[in-house]
């Protein structure tokens, strides 16, 4: 009988919960009477279940690194158990967070905590909003303990201002109590099996630095993937002319001469950038290492219709962009009218992508990955892509229907031939993100059964059933409408990887979806914003997802009625001398 080995529940010893926070060190580290500068503040909290010291610190706090003696020996399961705060409490200072990591290890887990979203009910859940208090707990991971303490820290970043003034930020953490869950033998073994015939998992990362200024806060964004179903990252390198590493003839991130930005996290954003050039240190070039330190392969993107940003992200389109240099390159629509791309009807911008990619292989990458779902069209109606179908078939295709499937077909002969240069000048593996079917892949140029039949692609990765690439709805649903990609692929060397959309997904969801596209005919499975925010950030969605690719447990849990996977919680009565029975609205 296969077990399922979700986060601890499969064990069979009694946990021990370490609920007394003051006992962290250094002591000069706590104080309990208020929040101060520099001192995690420490709350008591009784409940039925369980009663302790809790720390807590908030966005202005900057606490410093602590440490909880476990006094464990031997395999553990560790959570981490917190304060559950309600949405509302946060405002707009994000999702609370705390850093974890055992003492000699140089990286830290960064731990998105749980939070209570608000009730479907507002009438019957008003006194659940406005009133009570719990505790939940994240499962972090199973590890063998030889003494060591748990290292515990505060997130922060830095902000930086027009004028140049910097100011620390940091994550709301707390942290309320610590459950070890002792490994008998067997459930060692067990563990540590390796996996022979699990489907494999592909994380894609926007590569968002605005909070990972140094080497070891970049490895947090990689370090959960280890030891899990993973086994490539696909990390963010270029969109259009602007690239996400230094080694480049590109625009970069930094944004050199920019003085004012729209929005705040573009900013934060450049200037993070701007720090690691200043370090002397290439981003890019961490990641890359420290993917392969852990074992898995290091594949990059690309955003190919990054050439011109919409106005609420043209921040980017800073400096001598490609764009503003080379008007003759832009599309043209069917009106005759100039649009806001660059297309790939021209040579040069086809040569201009595959040189990026030419770049980012300086960086000893295991694969390329096309973006091909983000800012279309492509390509349209270019003078010379009409003046060409006008000479093979006779016809002007501004007299036809926009559907038609001859002049799609023919349109769609640009970006296979853009597949077929790439396969000629990079011999790496080529991954392609493309649309919900056949006619909608042919709308915006892409034909992958083109691609199959000539091996241009070795990964396909439908980014889900609904069309627009409408990344808000719940995908695959009803796995079947992988089948015309499963027939596509079936018997070619192209495996197919649909794409979960990870935001608003539940662990059960997960397992759900990933149990019914693989009876389809799914070869393995691609996360987009496969990162610590939505992603790997330890809840049960992370427990669920680091473990996607062992069907078999997933069917174990589904033959016993697929039970709840949520996260454990403990209602409070009493929270730093505040009883929580009362309805207290603000």
């Amino acid at each position: 009988m296969t077990t399922d080995l979700f986060a601890d529940r499969w064990l069979s010893s009694d946990p021990t919960y370490i609920t007394s926070m003051d006992r962290c060190e250094p002591a000069s580290a706590l104080v309990s009477d208020d929040d101060t500068h520099r001192k995690w503040r420490v709350m008591d909290y009784r409940g039925p279940h369980l009663s302790g010291k809790a720390l807590i610190a908030g966005v202005e706090t900057e606490a410093p690194p602590i440490s909880l003696p476990l006094e464990a020996r031997g395999w553990h399961a560790i959570s981490i158990g917190v304060w559950r705060l309600k949405d509302w409490y946060l405002g707009m200072d994000g999702a609370p967070r705390i850093l974890a990591k055992l003492t000699g290890e140089d990286t830290y887990h960064s731990l998105r905590l749980p939070t209570r979203r608000p009730p479907t009910d507002l009438v019957d859940g008003w006194h659940m909003w406005t009133g009570e208090e719990e505790l939940s707990e994240s499962f972090w991971r199973i590890a063998e303990l030889d003494g060591q303490h748990l290292e515990l820290a505060q997130p922060s970043w830095i902000e930086t201002a027009r004028n140049g003034a910097e100011a620390v930020k940091c994550a709301i953490s707390n942290i309320a109590y610590v459950k070890l869950v002792p490994l008998q033998q067997d459930e060692v073994d067990l563990f540590a099996r390796p996996s022979t015939d699990a489907l494999s998992l592909y994380a894609h990362n926007d590569v968002m630095l605005g909070h990972a200024d140094t080497p070891e806060e970049l490895r947090r964004e990689i370090l959960p993937f280890a030891d899990t179903d993973f086994t490539r990252i696909y990390w963010e390198g270029a969109m259009g002319d602007l690239s996400s590493y230094f080694k480049t003839r590109n625009r970069t991130i930094d944004a050199p001469g920019r003085d004012v930005f729209y929005i705040g996290h573009a900013r934060t954003e450049a200037e993070g950038w701007r720090r690691w050039r200043k370090s002397g240190l290439d981003p890019f070039q961490v990641a890359a290492d420290t993917t392969h330190d852990l074992g898995m392969e290091f594949h990059v993107t690309h955003r190919l219709g990054g050439f011109r940003q919409s106005p609420v992200h043209d921040y980017w389109d800073h400096g001598d962009s490609l764009y503003k240099l080379h008007p003759e390159w832009r599309g043209q629509d069917r009106n005759g009218a100039e649009s806001a791309r660059l297309s790939f009807t021209y040579p040069e911008v086809r040569e201009h992508v595959i040189e990026t990619y030419r770049e980012m292989t300086a960086y000893g990458i295991d694969g390329v990955c096309l973006l091909y779902n983000r800012r279309h069209p492509l390509v349209e109606y270019e003078p010379p892509l009409v003046e060409g179908f006008r000479e093979q078939h006779g016809k002007n295709p501004l007299d036809l229907e926009e559907d038609d499937p001859t002049w799609l077909r023919y349109r769609a002969g640009v970006l296979t031939g853009f597949m077929r240069e790439l396969r000629d000048a990079i011999n790496l593996p080529i991954t392609a993100i493309v649309m919900s079917g056949e006619q909608e892949n042919l709308s915006q140029a892409l034909d992958p059964a083109a691609w199959i039949a000539a091996d241009l692609v070795d990964t396909l990765v439908p980014y889900t059933n609904h069309p627009e690439w409408n990344h808000s709805a719940f995908a695959w649903q009803n796995p079947d409408a992988l089948q015309p990609y499963a027939d596509l692929t079936k018997g070619s060397s192209c495996e197919l990887a649909p794409c979960f959309q990870t935001a608003e997904l539940k662990a059960e969801d997960y397992r759900n979806i990933a149990a019914g596209l693989a009876d389809v005919g799914a070869d393995s499975f691609f996360f987009w914003w496969g990162d610590t925010g939505a992603m790997a950030n330890y809840g049960s969605q992370w427990s669920a997802g680091r473990r996607l690719g062992h069907l078999e447990e997933i069917r174990a849990w589904k033959a016993t009625g697929s039970p709840s996977l949520d996260d454990p919680v403990y209602p409070l009565e009493v929270l730093n001398g505040w009883q929580t029975k009362y309805v207290t609205p603000a």
